[in-house]
């Protein structure tokens, strides 16, 4: 018996959310991704390499601190939109490549650092991504990978399962995968085997705000790649059907607004 693939690990649904994904959640990973960046001992000579980059978060911050970004992803859509962000910032030390992260087109021991946000955890062959990182990482380069905590360590993502499970209660309920980077000691036992030192698996938290049940809705819907495939699959009729019973959910569950979610995710570092 074969376990069903991840739609998550196909292109298409970052395609069909990325325009939403840059002016919602990508701002909201941000602070994720500032966190990590920390950890890198980045300068002015630093070659980086984004892997599964999305529409930029962390190439367009470190651009003007370093020598050079390149940035992959498997999303075309998601890329022209990093792209678009660069050329209209006029940033020109960001190079934008299409393609599988777990057969990087670069040289050996060609970066300074990698970064990887909320991105190799959905990898076929997540050995192979941290493989191709390690390998094109110069001796003495930093890695930082960020990858989400269980559902149920975070009240904000246990929530957005709970609105996505009222509209198709045909999805599982979120269990912790004991073999992915939801658990820390596989996530630091993946870095050790990829070949890394000095790794660290560290609990990040952040606050999420919701001002109001109906803008955390449309934001949600635009920028989350779940709701929008959803979505996309259903005709508008039954997609507004569906929506009711989201919203009446999401109103018992967050009585009063406006407030804030806290979300988990793990930060996994090392040394090449």
């Amino acid at each position: 018996m074969t376990n069903k693939p991840n739609v998550m690990a196909t292109p298409e649904p970052w395609d069909l959310v990325a325009s939403g994904y840059a002016d919602t959640t990508m701002q909201m990973l941000a602070q994720y991704a500032e966190h990590a960046v920390d950890t890198l001992a980045l300068h002015q000579g630093s070659k980086v390499l984004d892997v599964a980059c999305g529409s930029g978060s962390v190439s367009l911050m470190v651009a003007a601190r370093v020598a050079s970004v390149d940035a992959i992803d498997f999303s075309l859509s998601m890329l022209e939109i990093c792209q678009k962000k660069a050329d209209e910032g006029n940033i020109k030390n960001i190079q934008t490549f299409h393609g599988d992260a777990q057969n990087l087109p670069y040289d050996d021991e060609r970066f300074d650092a990698a970064i990887s946000m909320f991105g190799l955890m959905f990898f076929p062959d997540r050995k192979a991504g941290l493989s191709e990182i390690y390998r094109t990482l110069k001796q003495g380069g930093r890695v930082a990978i960020g990858s989400w905590a269980p559902v149920a360590d975070s009240p904000a993502m246990d929530i957005v399962f709970g609105a996505l499970r009222e509209m198709n209660p045909d999805i599982p309920e979120p269990q912790t995968i004991i073999d992915s980077l939801e658990n820390p000691d596989v996530f630091q036992a993946e870095l050790e085997a990829a070949g890394f030192k000095d790794v660290n698996i560290k609990r990040v938290t952040k606050h999420f705000p919701v001002e109001t049940i109906a803008n955390f809705w449309k934001d949600l819907v635009k920028g989350n790649a779940g709701f929008t495939m959803m979505k996309h699959q259903m005709s508008e009729a039954e997609w507004h059907e569906k929506e009711k019973l989201a919203l009446v959910y999401l109103q018992k569950h967050i009585p009063n607004t406006p407030t804030t979610l806290a979300a988990d995710a793990w930060l996994g570092t090392g040394l090449k």
